[in-house]
């Protein structure tokens, strides 16, 4: 059975290095699989072009709700004292050569399957 949309999600870290340089470093991508077994307001009268309809719509609205940004570092400080005690480590081994924090967020993007 296939899916009905993707969701992939994955950590973005942007920083300056000892050589005053910036860089965006993209890490710990993650791809959902994302089944719909109950479509709100499906009524069992409807005929198949409706029913199709009332899906492809739930499907445009999941899709839109779950492609965004998921901010954890920006303007020098932390968003949740969670998420320093969780990300600090991994991120002397993901950059090393990190001199300046700049931002650093969860970016999320939904897509309908082919």
């Amino acid at each position: 059975m296939s899916c009905d949309y993707y969701i992939q999600s994955e950590l973005v870290i942007e920083f300056i290095d000892e050589k005053e340089c910036m860089y965006k470093t993209k890490t710990n991508r993650g791809l959902t699989k994302v089944y719909v077994f109950n479509i709100p307001n499906k009524d069992s009268d409807d005929d198949e072009e409706t029913q199709l309809q009332k899906y492809k719509k739930y499907i445009e609205k999941m899709i839109y709700k779950n492609t965004y940004k998921k901010v954890l570092y920006n303007n020098e400080t932390w968003v949740k004292e969670l998420y320093k005690n969780r990300y600090l480590q991994e991120l002397k081994m993901i950059c090393p050569r990190m001199v300046k924090l700049i931002k650093m967020y969860k970016d999320y993007i939904a897509w309908e399957r082919n």
